[in-house]
């Protein structure tokens, strides 16, 4: 297993965590990776960002539509 992976695999990975646990060694590529990396650690606060307004646009989402009627 190679240690030090590119861009195009960091990006992988964060996605890829983004939907299931990362092994501890898929963990430690990235961290070894995002700490020698200038546009990565950006594109994980990208990744965050995303995440964060996708809840509040569901939180907004389900609020608008407000309680199902009672029958």
């Amino acid at each position: 297993m190679k240690w030090m992976i590119n861009c195009k695999e960091a990006t992988h990975l964060v996605l890829q965590g983004e939907d299931q646990a990362l092994s501890w060694s898929d963990r430690l590529r990235l961290r070894m990776h995002l700490a020698i990396c200038a546009a990565c650690p950006r594109f994980v606060r990208q990744v965050a960002v995303m995440r964060m307004a996708v809840g509040r646009w569901r939180a907004y989402r389900d609020e608008a539509d407000g309680p199902p009627p009672a029958p």
